[in-house]
């Protein structure tokens, strides 16, 4: 079972933002310089997102941007440009100086891919509400006072179970999966981010002992605390 979304639809997802954003844009009387609302979720592999993900997001109704579509637009020059582009001249000149903070900071390290996937961030966050799945978000974000950085795990054996069931694979294989899955984003993290940091969360969940449902109104429930217009 994949979760990789079709190249069509991602594109399709892509053009309806930027035309939305743009007409926003146009349709606003002044220039509005605070960010909106965003969850910045890490996540273990198999503590049961595939539940919790898109429950949260229709109770919110945010968009939720995972790894499949900030890929898609990171990867692409042209797609990325396009998302700054949402952005009128002061708010493309926030962006930059936000990188660059990062960057002096130690937060993310000088490459390529990283510094993409920050100004999109940055790019979604300035644009609307959203729900922002892994690629290092709660680095990225990390500064941010509009957002909430949420942590969710699970033991190794419950992740087994549940992805023995979801994927349909016996024992062995969904261990080999974890692992694998562990190592990739223990990699990547080590790749852009600096070592160093470490990464603190608003909210972290038990997914083996706490339920979407219950995970959903804590989440909700920080929200308004901190005064978001949810």
């Amino acid at each position: 079972m994949s979760n990789a979304i079709p190249e069509s639809i991602a594109e399709q997802i892509i053009a309806e933002k930027i035309q939305e954003w743009n007409d926003n844009r146009k349709r606003a009387k002044k220039s509005q310089t605070e960010a909106h609302h965003f969850i910045a979720i890490a996540r273990d592999f198999g503590c049961r997102e595939e539940v919790i993900i898109p429950q949260l997001e229709g109770e919110l109704g945010w968009r939720v941007y995972g790894k499949d579509l900030i890929n898609h637009i990171a990867e692409r020059e042209e797609l990325n440009r396009d998302f700054l582009e949402t952005l009128d001249e002061r708010k493309q000149t926030q962006v930059d100086n936000w990188v660059n903070y990062l960057i002096t900071s130690g937060a993310i390290l000088q490459k390529d891919y990283v510094l993409r996937i920050t100004r999109l961030m940055e790019a979604i966050v300035r644009n609307e509400n959203a729900i922002l799945l892994g690629r290092g978000a709660n680095y990225i974000l990390k500064g941010r006072k509009e957002g909430l950085r949420v942590k969710l795990t699970a033991p190794f054996e419950n992740r087994v179970e549940n992805i023995m069931e979801v994927r349909g694979i016996n024992s062995i294989a969904a261990q080999q999966f974890i692992r694998k899955m562990d190592i990739e984003r223990t990699e990547f993290i080590n790749t852009y981010f600096k070592a160093a940091t470490t990464a603190e969360f608003d909210l972290a969940f038990n997914t083996s002992v706490i339920d979407a449902d219950m995970i959903c109104e804590m989440i909700k429930f920080a929200l308004k605390e901190k005064e978001f217009d949810i």
